[in-house]
């Protein structure tokens, strides 16, 4: 075991390390944390007590996943992505760098998250949706199944997205706001 878990990192003894699973160099995996089969942890990244990364899941460098939080397998986490409490990443999310992910969040599976995105708190995302880089999704917002975020849109608190609805480049949703499944936010324009 001691050639998968770097010498300099710090594994808790009550925390379990699956088979070929590699932790890199500073990292840290907390109390009752589980690392699967396969999966693998990068040099000074962070998973807290009964966090959860899955078989063949990569958690990127400098990276921190919070406490009962729970990437499943396949998933790859960027670089610098912050990750709350109690958050489920789907199979096969890939989570751009720099993002953040509050609390309480569930990303279903095949989701695509772009680079320097955040996540509020409560918020759920249904498979397969595609957030582009710098998006901000506020608390408890819905983005449906197959939904695409442009670059640089915010969709506020509350406010849902319909499935497979388009919004584009710079788009601003509304407070509580809802975009029909299947609809269209033109780039540069606000939806209320």
């Amino acid at each position: 075991m001691a050639d998968r878990i770097n010498r300099t990192a710090t594994v808790h003894p009550s925390a379990h390390v699956g088979v070929a699973a590699r932790i890199g160099s500073g990292a840290l995996v907390g109390y009752l944390a589980s690392i699967g089969k396969g999966a693998r942890v990068a040099q000074d990244a962070t998973v807290h007590r009964h966090g959860i990364v899955r078989a063949y899941a990569l958690l990127g460098e400098a990276s921190v996943i919070g406490p009962h939080s729970d990437i499943h397998a396949e998933a790859v986490i960027g670089d610098n992505v912050t990750i709350g409490s109690r958050v489920m990443i789907g199979r096969g999310v890939v989570v751009g760098r720099h993002t953040s992910i509050d609390s309480h969040t569930q990303i279903e599976d095949g989701v695509r998250i772009g680079e320097r995105v955040h996540i509020g708190r409560g918020v759920m995302v249904d498979r397969n949706a595609v957030i582009g880089a710098g998006v901000t999704i506020g608390h408890r917002g819905i983005i449906g199944g197959g939904a695409m975020l442009g670059r640089r849109s915010g969709v506020s608190a509350q406010a849902r997205v319909g499935t497979n609805a388009r919004i584009g480049v710079n788009a601003r949703i509304a407070i509580q706001a809802d975009v029909p499944s299947g609809g269209s936010v033109a780039p540069n324009t606000r939806f209320s």
